[in-house]
């Protein structure tokens, strides 16, 4: 069994059915507190990496006369530390759930975004240590651990935990983080360094991280099962009923990392959506020098960068809503096209210095509200596909291997994903060197994008084979409870070895499930 994928049987499976009756559904379900913390949460990782980083690199290059490529080797870096740290982390969120990591996280993240803001020549040990190696370092390394303690797969698997109704329609509100991220960052770095350095920015950012990811990590929980609870609010007595069959089966059809990984559809739901993290990571990195090398002010390229996650935040709601009612599968397929259409319009608009401007309805600080209209449009196309991407790929992963052991098999796929962008972005840097443009990186993004929209539609859905996994054995017919002589009738279970023994231990004790507002861990 790989680390990470034993976690004890939920408590309220085995109950008195007299107890279930009684039980009634919590007036605001945690699960809602949670999705608000993986939304400030998600606000933090995704703005610091892309948002910040983005907007800092034409001043930090300046500065130190770095190539672009040279500086974007610490997003390289920065993913290939992701996806391994991903990998280890995966089974602690299914041991631990996800608030001592975001502690642990937060605290790293913000340590290094000081030390970024003090990087110059200094000599250690006799040896001189140039900028670029401190810049590598500390955003590869230090900056990257950190943010994948409160990043994606963290927040993502604890509501996948929570809900899986409402799977979809949580994870996209919850992702609306991510893409105010891209509005709010950009802007907010391109003000600070305007008004003070990049320097003051770095520091600015930890700071704000400290504040909202600590107050978002003491409201984080595992599991609802820890508190007497059930995913999306359901009664015990829901549970043994048709209306909780989907909650059920979810939990008792959940694959093993070991089982996941001996399914094709695992390696091409890798590879689609691994293709779709390239463009993301294409045009959150360099969106901003592409709007600069055209003539356009840095307030103006921030600008459209904020436009372009302002429409993946309004679309949201659209794909939260529609994943939980048709097929997620033809939704994604959609997202990659219109995202794809986006770039193609980005590339060729960007050859064009004297496009129309149109007057964008927000007016502040140095930013006189107009923006090239063609520009913008792609912007906006590209926004509103990758507005669905993270609520999709969650819930296509949910309901494919099931929430019990979801971090340790999302765990196994981010590290694919991740390296596809870490190659894609300095490899576009170079080649726009080479060919003296982005545009050629930006339409070579689409054709990514294209063809991840028709591969996604052929990924099968795994059908998990009773009793596979090794030291599995299955409870079935009577699940007797002890402490009050009931029996839980007509229920399935399938468990490790350990869990049966765990399950004996509980059943010859009392029930002393704490509230869900007290401490388990």
């Amino acid at each position: 069994m790989c680390t990470g994928e034993l976690i004890r049987m939920p408590e309220n499976l085995v109950t008195d059915p007299s107890h279930q009756s009684k039980q009634k559904k919590s007036f605001i379900y945690y699960g809602y507190w949670i999705t608000m913390a993986a939304f400030f949460a998600q606000l933090v990782s995704i703005g610091t990496q892309n948002g910040v980083t983005s907007t800092m690199l034409d001043s930090m290059s300046q500065e130190f006369g770095w190539e672009r490529s040279q500086f974007l080797l610490g997003q390289t870096g920065s993913r290939i530390t992701m996806a391994l740290v991903g990998f280890i982390i995966g089974g602690w969120i299914d041991k631990w759930g996800g608030r001592p990591l975001m502690v642990a996280g937060v605290t790293i993240v913000g340590v290094s975004m000081f030390l970024t803001s003090a990087i110059r020549e200094i000599t250690l040990l006799g040896k001189e240590i140039s900028p670029l190696t401190q810049w590598l370092v500390l955003r590869s390394l230090t900056f990257t651990i950190g943010a994948a303690m409160i990043g994606n797969l963290v927040v993502n698997v604890t509501l996948a935990k929570w809900w899986v109704e409402k799977r979809g329609f949580m994870i996209a509100w919850a992702a609306t983080g991510v893409s105010l991220a891209g509005v709010i960052y950009p802007l907010l770095t391109a003000i600070v360094i305007e008004t003070w350095s990049w320097r003051e920015a770095w520091q600015v950012h930890a700071v704000v991280a400290w504040v909202i990811v600590y107050a978002a990590a003491m409201v984080m929980r595992r599991q609802p099962e820890d508190y007497g609870l059930n995913p999306d609010n359901r009664t015990a007595q829901e549970m043994l009923e048709a209306s909780g069959s989907l909650v059920r089966a979810d939990f008792d059809n959940s694959f093993t990392r070991a089982e996941a990984l001996r399914t094709p559809s695992l390696f091409l739901l890798v590879l689609t959506f691994g293709t779709a993290g390239v463009g993301i990571t294409v045009a959150l990195s360099l969106l901003v020098p592409l709007a600069t090398d055209a003539g356009f002010s840095l307030m103006v390229a921030a600008s459209l960068t904020a436009t372009m996650s302002l429409w993946a935040a309004l679309s949201k709601p659209f794909w939260g809503y529609t994943i939980d009612r048709f097929d997620p599968k033809k939704l994604a397929s959609l997202g990659f096209t219109v995202a794809g259409i986006g770039f193609l319009v980005v590339a060729f608009a960007s050859q064009m210095p004297d496009q129309p401007t149109v007057r964008y309805p927000i007016e502040f600080w140095k930013f006189t509200g107009d923006l090239p209209l063609i520009l913008l449009l792609g912007c906006t196309l590209i926004g509103v596909g990758f507005g669905g991407q993270i609520p999709l790929q969650e819930t296509i992963w949910g309901a494919f291997f099931g929430r019990r052991y979801l971090g340790a098999v999302r765990s196994v796929g981010m590290p694919f994903s991740i390296i596809f962008g870490a190659v894609a972005v300095p490899g576009a840097a170079y080649w726009a060197e080479a060919q003296g443009g982005l545009d050629a990186p930006f339409i070579a993004t689409a054709v990514c994008w294209f063809v991840g929209a028709v591969l996604v539609l052929f990924i099968p859905k795994p059908v998990r084979k009773s009793g596979a996994s090794e030291g599995k054995t299955e409870m079935t017919g009577q699940l007797k409870d002890t402490t009050n002589g009931s029996i839980n009738h007509g229920r399935k279970i399938s468990t490790s070895t350990s869990d049966q023994h765990r399950l004996s231990r509980l059943s010859n004790r009392p029930n002393t499930s704490k509230n869900y507002m007290g401490e388990k861990h």
